[in-house]
């Protein structure tokens, strides 16, 4: 299993975590399919992703939209790539689109037969158990969404853009009384990122772990 949880790609240990993914699946240039949070109709997201890709060596060319835009033949071309990219954006909207796909076991069957999944932002929360984070990162749940369980990927739940231990453990706290089912959090500022190659976690930059009592 090969994965990323990445607050910001921008930043140094950002990359370096995604780098770190991609170098495991092999030696040669890696073919990354990209998952929009949301409708892109300009690609503006998309295309800076494309080209921090292309830096490193990378190619993206796979785009799939979950909304109005979706389409098989692009859900076929996403699961042959060797990494698949869930971009940030609305935490609540993303999970409630990939629910409705029924892609959460596409997803985990694809990393379990091998491939990469590189999570930024909200796309590494939904590798977590629940999004129960989000509500942290000032998202709002304006799906009206019930179930928010996630991939369940990694046994511990993410909080990206957070930035001092003190704040972090008051949002801990904060969080432990709206949900009884956290057992450890990330909490993770932008130059931070979290990778598990078959099965060990290694922590790019500082991030703040929290263990639930």
């Amino acid at each position: 299993m090969k994965l990323a949880l990445v607050s910001d790609p921008n930043t140094e240990n950002g990359l370096a975590g995604i780098k770190y993914v991609l170098d495991a699946q092999g030696s040669s240039s890696k073919h990354i399919g990209y998952i929009a949070s949301q409708p892109d109709p300009a690609r503006d997201y998309y295309i800076p992703t494309q080209h921090m890709y292309s830096k490193l060596g990378d190619r993206l060319d796979c785009y799939l939209e979950l909304e109005s835009g979706f389409n098989e033949v692009s859900l076929k071309q996403l699961l042959a790539c060797d990494a698949i990219h869930l971009s940030g954006g609305d935490t609540y909207r993303f999970l409630k689109w990939l629910k409705f796909r029924e892609l959460l076991p596409v997803l985990h069957q694809y990393v379990t037969d091998g491939g990469a999944l590189i999570g930024v932002s909200a796309g590494a929360m939904i590798m977590t158990p629940s999004i129960d984070t989000a509500i942290l990162c000032g998202d709002i749940n304006h799906m009206g969404s019930q179930d928010l369980s996630g991939l369940s990927l990694v046994p511990f739940h993410f909080v990206p853009h957070v930035l001092l231990a003190e704040k972090t453990s008051n949002m801990a706290r904060e969080l432990a009384a709206l949900s009884a089912d956290l057992s450890r959090v990330y909490f993770c500022g932008d130059n931070t990122s979290l990778v598990i190659i078959d099965g060990d976690l290694v922590e790019l930059g500082e991030p703040f772990s929290w263990v639930m009592n």
